[in-house]
């Protein structure tokens, strides 16, 4: 079981019980104290759960910033983003330089991009950058550099930009909250979507992530155009008439199988 299953597992059992003791996860886990310890301190700086003498529980309400907090956000529809990540992978080729956001779909990219060699990856999100330097295949990772935004793992600010000006890529890999046709790719945190939209026009190809929960949505801002997408990669959970009001606008739809 890898971290992201684990710690999915983990919020799974308190979601179902409220709250648990901690020896009794770590057998119900077959993990170790220490593993476990590392996975419930994660957990809490991230605001995900709440630590109490010999046990944790979720928080009576999550934080108002939850939608940003990227550990909810890694544990939720794991599923679906591992079709997406899977197909995703498959756009990749070795010797390829790729720019990855901060998102969690693009996260789960990185299981199945072990096999590319030579790679070079341009990210702003520091969990992706961690992940990816785990793996020795990769020629190099770069991390755009700024300010780290709390919860969220992302970086941003003018140091990023002024980066991004300097370098090219082939495939860019991005999500967003919600898309729709109309709207594209859009977002609510306009100083991070200034950096998606700088790192669209460097590369000569943008990759659309969206797992079916968001398509058909928008959201507070729209980012990058849905003309400007050369592929929208979905999962099985589409809707047959999402995907092809989609493609009736002229979008290159992927739906990745289950």
């Amino acid at each position: 079981m890898n971290i992201t299953d684990r710690r999915k597992q983990i919020l799974d059992v308190l979601a179902a019980e409220g709250e648990i003791n901690t020896t009794v996860l770590a057998e119900r886990l077959g993990v170790t104290g220490a593993t476990l310890r590392t996975d419930i301190r994660e957990l809490e700086r991230e605001g995900a759960i709440v630590r109490f003498h010999g046990g944790i529980r979720l928080p009576r309400r999550m934080p108002s910033y939850s939608g940003e907090n990227y550990m909810v956000r890694a544990v939720t529809h794991v599923d679906l983003k591992n079709q997406i990540g899977k197909t995703a992978a498959d756009l990749v080729t070795d010797g390829m330089t790729i720019f990855m956001d901060a998102s969690s779909t693009t996260f789960h990219m990185i299981p199945f991009l072990q096999s590319r060699k030579n790679v070079t990856v341009v990210t702003n999100g520091l969990h992706t950058a961690m992940e990816l330097q785990r793996c020795s295949n990769f020629k190099s990772v770069i991390i755009l550099g700024g300010m780290l935004r709390p919860h969220s793992g992302a970086i941003e600010g003018l140091s990023c930009k002024e980066m991004i000006g300097r370098l090219s890529a082939d495939l860019y890999f991005v999500s967003g909250n919600g898309f729709s046709p109309e709207s594209g790719l859009s977002g609510d945190n306009f100083y991070e979507l200034e950096l998606k939209r700088l790192c669209a026009e460097r590369a000569k190809k943008i990759v659309a992530l969206i797992d079916s929960t968001k398509l058909g949505t928008d959201s507070a801002s729209s980012f990058i155009p849905a003309n400007k997408i050369d592929y929208l990669i979905t999962d099985s959970g589409a809707s047959e008439e999402s995907v092809n009001r989609c493609r009736e606008n002229g979008l290159n739809v992927i739906v990745a199988e289950a």
